[in-house]
């Protein structure tokens, strides 16, 4: 995912944020809002005087690192789970895999299984017997509400 280093420009207009996690403006004064996904975040003036969104953790995360933060692979992480604490010691980056690590072993559990509760658990021995009587994908898919040829192929072939 490329971004689009809003985090940069505001840091070249002179934004800065403080060790604790604190956006000070131009003039030195405290800066943002959170926005509705929880995330911290402030507005600057870009091109053609249009707002743009910088959130705060990315700052952060540039003024720490500074390029690294745009390569390939790599996002921003609050290593406590916490998206309201943007403090130098809390703002890391890492992979996909390193961010979802990061949240609490309670929530990720939890998710885990949301996810789980969408997967749609077969027979696979009464879908064959059935699909082997009708010889009809269609059939087949309509009678077990299975709603791709892929996962039906899958069922039958696997």
């Amino acid at each position: 995912m490329r971004y689009n280093q809003n985090e940069k420009k505001a840091f070249e207009k002179g934004y800065r944020i403080t060790d604790e996690g604190k956006v000070t403006g131009l003039k030195g004064e405290t800066v943002g809002f959170t926005q509705t996904n929880g995330y911290p975040t402030f507005k600057i003036r870009g091109v053609e005087n249009k707002n743009l969104n910088v959130s705060s953790h990315r700052l952060q995360a540039y003024q720490k690192y500074g390029e690294k933060i745009y390569e390939d692979g790599i996002v921003v992480r609050h290593l406590d789970g916490d998206k309201h604490n943007n403090s130098k010691d809390n703002v890391s980056i890492g992979t996909y895999s390193d961010n979802y690590m990061d949240q609490p072993e309670h929530i990720r559990v939890s998710r885990a299984k949301h996810a789980s509760s969408f997967i749609r658990k077969y027979d696979k021995e009464e879908v064959r017997k059935y699909h082997e009587e009708h010889g009809s994908y269609s059939k087949t898919m309509e009678k077990f509400s299975i709603s791709s040829k892929g996962t039906l192929h899958h069922i039958l072939n696997k």
